[in-house]
């Protein structure tokens, strides 16, 4: 170690030319796989005799008070300060040397007028009043309404909404999918435990459109189509739902592993000592819908709800798996096939919004007054369309041909299981069978050129 530490000397290479060499008396290489391990037992006794709370993260250090008296809080927390410089000075470390990352002070409060607090002093300078401030990863706001933090995730995952659809020409809907997973839906998640409101609908609202349109590319589906049954076709849960579920999990973490300690002792005891089978958690009092949606009160009253068999299993996995058989529905299947227009077009025509004049009249698009079909015979519903149009009799025999060699017991499907069968497969027969059976709709959905243009 003593050898890793000592003689160390570095020098600044600009444009080829070189500085001198100068000694380092103080710090570790960056890089280096001992650094952060070193980093974190050099500072480990910064908090040591200060009168706030601290909380450190790597090199982010945030001191905060609980105000009851706001004279006595700025007085403890101007102490700490000060007692901070004297350490860094001491141990020859300089707090924020970047003017951009000064200290800052953010105070939280509900109240609608906010009293005048003392200023604090951090290095001789008074540390900066701020309105919001960023905290690993989140946006942390004065009244803790997480509005900016949703506006700034919001703004993200749009870049990648905008990137799916101008490759949903060309990727199969598996790779539009794990890239909405991947790198979408992970700012929507980020501190989901700590901003969701539960009982706020528009601010669900808000991070529910955007998966909504995520959806919408992937698939190739029209604005408007049901929320469910897009969802449905993916296999995607509702993002409220999903942050039930993250909650949940946590709660689960913290009440059986019982890490950290700080959040374990928040959760009220059970007044006795004996087992019973459902083991209610004391729910928390709430004057507020503010705080009634905070994680521990929400988590509490959501756990007691959960069926005591599934909140007693012994592995975190299996309560995890619980949970989302509950919340992720089964998406519907594409047997591999990879044509993204074919898909495009099954895809509206299994979500019940395509060119079809049933569809278009039962969604009130100004241009269909009516639902009949051009053939003047009945209304162009998807049966329709199938069996019976005489527009597409010469297609539909060569479908029927096609099908009676793949699978022969087609034919003695009723006509809605037969429908079902075209547009889903079935699961009486192999993967390799619907797959085939698939293949043959989306040529008679091409082939009919009846989606072809524009929907209006």
């Amino acid at each position: 170690m003593q050898s890793f530490l000592s003689s160390r000397i570095q020098r600044v290479v600009l444009n080829g030319q070189c500085s001198d060499w100068k000694s380092i008396s103080a710090g570790v290489p960056q890089g280096s796989i001992l650094g952060p391990l070193l980093f974190l037992i050099y500072i480990n006794d910064l908090p040591n005799g200060l009168q706030s709370d601290v909380k450190m993260f790597a090199d982010d250090t945030c001191l905060f008070s609980l105000i009851k008296d706001k004279d006595e809080s700025a007085n403890d927390l101007n102490s700490d300060l000060e007692k901070i410089s004297n350490w860094a000075f001491q141990w020859k470390m300089s707090f924020n040397p970047d003017p951009s990352k000064q200290a800052c002070e953010l105070l939280f409060s509900k109240k609608r007028t906010i009293e005048h607090h003392p200023n604090l002093m951090f290095n001789g300078t008074p540390v900066n009043k701020v309105s919001k401030q960023k905290h690993l990863g989140v946006i942390l706001d004065n009244k803790l309404s997480f509005a900016d933090h949703i506006k700034h995730a919001i703004g993200k995952s749009i870049k990648g909404l905008n990137v799916i659809r101008k490759l949903n020409h060309y990727l199969p809907r598996k790779t539009l999918l794990t890239i909405y997973k991947s790198f979408i839906r992970p700012h929507l998640d980020y501190g989901d435990v700590i901003f969701d409101q539960p009982s706020n609908h528009t601010f669900s609202n808000k991070i529910e459109t955007i998966q909504y349109n995520c959806a919408l590319a992937i698939t190739g589906a029209i604005k408007g189509t049901s929320r469910e049954k897009l969802y449905q076709e993916l296999g995607l849960e509702y993002l409220a739902q999903r942050r039930w579920f993250r909650r949940l999990c946590y709660f689960y973490k913290i009440r059986n592993t019982k890490l950290p300690d700080y959040l374990f002792q928040l959760i009220p005891s059970i007044s006795h000592n004996y087992l019973t089978r459902n083991n209610n958690i004391p729910s928390l009092e709430c004057r507020t819908n503010f705080h009634c949606d905070s994680f521990f009160p929400y988590s509490i009253r959501e756990w007691n709800r959960i069926d005591p068999d599934i909140r007693n299993v012994a592995s975190y996995s299996c309560f995890r798996n619980h949970l989302l058989k509950k919340i992720r529905p089964c998406p519907n299947n594409l047997y591999g096939i990879h044509d993204p227009l074919g898909i495009k077009l099954l895809t509206r025509i299994r979500l019940g919004l395509s060119h079809l004049r049933e569809h278009k009249f039962r969604h009130n698009f100004q241009d269909t007054i009516n639902p009949l079909c051009t053939c003047s015979l009945e209304t162009e519903d998807t049966n329709h369309f199938f069996l019976r149009c005489q527009n597409f009799s010469t297609l539909r025999t060569t479908l029927l041909d096609e099908l009676n060699t793949i699978e022969p017991n087609l034919i003695f499907l009723n006509e809605n299981d037969f429908i079902k069968t075209l547009l889903f497969g079935n699961p009486a027969f192999s993967c390799e069978i619907n797959k085939s059976i698939i293949k043959c709709t989306l040529r008679y959905l091409k082939n009919s050129t009846r989606f072809d243009g524009e929907l209006f």
